[in-house]
């Protein structure tokens, strides 16, 4: 066995080879697991905006034994309630180098089968153009902004929308200049 896990049960049903638990992994990531970006307002930013890339996988706490089972797999990331008074449990990545050097691999490799893939698509072009910086331009960071706006139907929970973030910005001069303190 991979994992142990004396104290519950369940995890004597899990695969023992490392391929097999992988596929189960992302199986159960297809179903129960989102890719997303934030857009958070912080006006010492230099765009006055923060690009936040998360993984999530979200379960009863009568589950919390899954969320454990993703964090020994994967080696990283945390578990917390999703709200203080909440009995669904979310296990995050939002380390961007994590999520490169591990959650990216391992979903290009078993790949999902729901229109996560998409999103997944999406989410990787998104960490990838970070890690070459283009968020630091004006042009990168408003096309990382657009392609985190059309992620997750279309970002229909979003708390501030793709033209609301964008007509923030103002012209390329005031960008390049960043917020005035």
């Amino acid at each position: 066995m991979l994992y142990e896990f004396k104290d519950n049960l369940c995890f004597q049903r899990l695969p023992s080879k490392r391929k097999y638990l992988s596929y189960y992994i992302a199986g159960f990531v297809d179903g129960e697991g989102s890719f997303s970006v934030s857009i958070k307002k912080l006006p010492t930013a230099k765009f006055g905006w923060v690009i936040d890339p998360c993984f999530q996988v979200y379960q009863h706490k009568k589950n919390i034994h899954l969320l454990e089972l993703l964090k020994k797999f994967f080696q990283a990331g945390y578990i917390k309630p999703k709200s203080p008074k909440s009995d669904t449990y979310v296990y995050c990545i939002s380390e961007r180098r994590t999520l490169k050097e591990k959650i990216l691999p391992f979903f290009k490799k078993y790949k999902l089968l729901t229109d996560k893939w998409e999103n997944f698509l999406k989410f990787s072009q998104i960490i990838e153009r970070m890690e070459k910086k283009d968020h630091h331009t004006p042009e990168g960071f408003k096309a990382i902004v657009k392609l985190a706006c059309s992620m997750n139907d279309k970002g229909k929970q979003r708390k501030y929308n793709l033209k609301e973030i964008l007509s923030s910005l103002g012209s390329s001069e005031t960008i390049r200049q960043g917020p005035t303190p």
